[in-house]
């Protein structure tokens, strides 16, 4: 009974979508006028309306197709350069660093973020659960710092890498 009726819906759907030719028998008849899309007959008027192009809307937006819009790598880094003190977490860092986010790791439920010394790739100096926040695609890898009250410590609140579509919160430390 199903398999019947999914059947009788894929014909539908086919048949709606198939391309048809316009019937132009009546205009086949009679003289066709010059510069007139067929004849003056009445059963003609009908052609040129029914022969337009239809607009039909896609499935399957074009934004969510995987060829032009592809999934990120499973993991990703970048390098910073943190000139002045920045406060992630509960960890104050300066200098080079490189930070990853792993999918699989987040996935698994670890700690999908770790900050490593850009020396010393073995052991982070930070891990920390993202955020995923809903951003415009952007061209370059982005960090976003904000100043803290004293004005020489700045904190992270997010990272994006460059190409994708979300960006990554850090948690804030209570």
């Amino acid at each position: 009974m199903h398999r019947t009726l999914f059947a009788a819906a894929g014909m539908a759907v086919a048949l709606f979508l198939a391309p048809a030719s316009a019937d132009a028998s009546c205009c086949d008849q009679h003289q066709m006028k010059a510069g007139a899309p067929c004849c003056d007959m009445p059963c003609c008027a009908d052609h040129a309306v029914k022969a337009e192009p239809k607009e039909v809307k896609l499935l399957i937006p074009l934004q969510d197709d995987p060829q032009l819009n592809p999934a990120p790598p499973v993991r990703q880094a970048t390098q910073v350069w943190f000139q002045r003190p920045v406060r992630i977490g509960g960890s104050i860092l300066q200098g080079r660093y490189v930070i990853e986010h792993d999918n699989d790791r987040m996935a698994r439920g670890e700690p999908c973020t770790h900050i490593y010394a850009y020396e010393d790739r073995t052991k982070p100096v930070v891990t920390f659960h993202c955020t995923h926040l809903e951003r415009d695609r952007n061209g370059t890898n982005t960090v976003v710092l904000v100043s803290t009250g004293d004005g020489t410590m700045q904190k992270m609140t997010e990272f994006q890498f460059a190409g994708e579509i979300a960006a990554h919160g850090v948690p804030s430390v209570r």
